[in-house]
């Protein structure tokens, strides 16, 4: 006697049981990505001073090789990163750790200033590629519940990792001298490109949505629900279908998400940038010693890192509108009370506190949002076109700060200026709609 098969969507298969190790795994060796990316995107400026003692230049000398990563980031965001949803998002992370590793590592061998442009630029590209590929993959392996804060939390590993390599630095300049840090932050990328193409499985989602007929399927679904029969799994058609070009995120269907991110996007980094750029200077120029300016910094990263997870258990109960508001304007309150809060480090330490949380940790929500506000056949396409105009505001910052400073704008009064792309952020948030995030 025939049985009926129990036909269930994909989505709702993810959503309504734990996450499995499978899932669990893909979220782990993502976020283990992510951490490799903060690495090599710090390496370069901690290896300046190495370099300039080394090889009797100055520091400007390698100033535009500082910013070829954040222009190879873009550019691959843009051009490469969409790759994910044509060859998978598995094979397009392997892909860009193989060239981040090979490049960095390259990087070793640089004689001149332009060769660190060069492959630093190389590096950037395949940075572009992996952190929007990392995020579509974990978002359609991640149940709706707990998929911004899975993603926070993995994002916030780029932060560690290039915190970490502050740690990791002097012990690898000791044994090798600046070539180490290139050597390992090489390496270790083509590692984890190795473990990924062994252990971790492709996308559930894609695969039903791009090869409905692959193999594959079976495969992942014993790993992920073994009692589910692979007839028995389909994927939801999308009420707007797309083919996934980058030309549907400004189709009639999705123009309107995609233009507010966008904007949300820049706006939210240019105010980041500019403090990741330049607070060291200004709190110098309020009078603290180099040591305490450097820990200002410090401050506004961990602060990011905790704002950030703590913001996202509120996106995974629908509230993004909210939270997102209500963070720039607690930011744009804090920076408005540097104007009658003593320089110490203690009072002003807080506010940078604060200030990290509210602007470093929406741009992880951010992050995780753009993962979700496109469905899977468009998913890695838009993520990365997000970060391509984040380029926007993250290349334009340091020279926007550089100008303001040069006209002799004080430290306070800098501060107090950016509450202007906050406070446009707020207002831009409030014009979100939560159905947009149901991806």
């Amino acid at each position: 006697m025939s049985s009926v098969v129990r036909r269930v969507e994909i989505g709702r298969l993810i959503d309504d049981r734990p996450m499995s190790r499978p899932q669990l795994l893909v979220a782990l060796l993502c976020g283990l990505a992510m951490f490799l990316d903060g690495y090599d995107i710090q390496v370069m400026a901690l290896a300046v001073p190495s370099l300039t003692a080394e090889w009797r230049r100055p520091p400007s000398d390698f100033g535009l090789a500082l910013s070829a990563a954040v222009i190879g980031l873009s550019i691959g965001s843009g051009l490469l990163a969409p790759l994910g949803d044509r060859i998978g998002r598995r094979l397009a992370v392997v892909a860009s750790l193989v060239l981040i590793g090979v490049s960095t590592a390259c990087t070793a061998l640089a004689a001149t200033p332009e060769q660190f442009v060069a492959w630093r630029l190389l590096t950037g590209l395949g940075l572009g590629m992996c952190i929007p590929n990392c995020n579509a993959w974990t978002a359609e392996f991640a149940p709706q519940r707990t998929r911004a804060t899975t993603l926070v939390m993995m994002n916030a590993a780029v932060g560690l990792g290039a915190f970490g390599a502050g740690i990791f630095a002097p012990q690898l300049i000791g044994a090798m001298g600046w070539r180490g840090m290139f050597l390992a932050g090489g390496g270790a990328p083509l590692i984890l490109a190795a473990v990924i193409l062994l252990a971790a499985p492709e996308s559930l989602k894609y695969l039903l949505l791009k090869r409905p007929q692959s193999s594959q399927i079976a495969k992942v679904l014993a790993r992920v629900a073994p009692d589910v029969k692979p007839q028995a799994i389909y994927i939801a058609p999308s009420a707007s279908p797309v083919r996934g070009s980058a030309v549907e995120l400004l189709g009639q269907a999705l123009w309107a998400r995609t233009l507010l991110l966008w904007g949300l996007v820049a706006g939210n980094l240019f105010t980041l940038y500019v403090l990741i750029s330049w607070l060291p200077t200004l709190l110098q120029s309020a009078g603290w010693p180099l040591d305490r300016a450097l820990q200002g910094a410090v401050i506004i990263q961990l602060g990011g890192v905790a704002g950030g997870i703590g913001l996202s258990r509120l996106l995974d109960r629908g509230l993004s509108k909210p939270t997102l508001v209500a963070a720039w304007l607690v930011t744009a309150l804090a920076l408005l009370l540097f104007l009658v809060t003593p320089s110490t480090l203690l009072a002003w330490g807080a506010l940078l506190l604060v200030v990290g949380a509210g602007i470093s940790g929406s741009q992880l929500c951010l992050n995780a949002l753009a993962a979700t506000y496109y469905p899977p056949a468009i998913k890695a396409t838009g993520v990365a076109w997000a970060g391509v105009l984040s380029g926007v505001g993250s290349i334009s910052a340091p020279l926007v700060g550089a100008w303001i400073i040069a006209r002799g704008v004080d430290t306070v009064d800098v501060l107090v200026l950016l509450t202007v792309p906050v406070l446009a952020c707020a207002a831009g948030a409030l014009l979100m709609r939560r159905e947009w995030e149901k991806n």
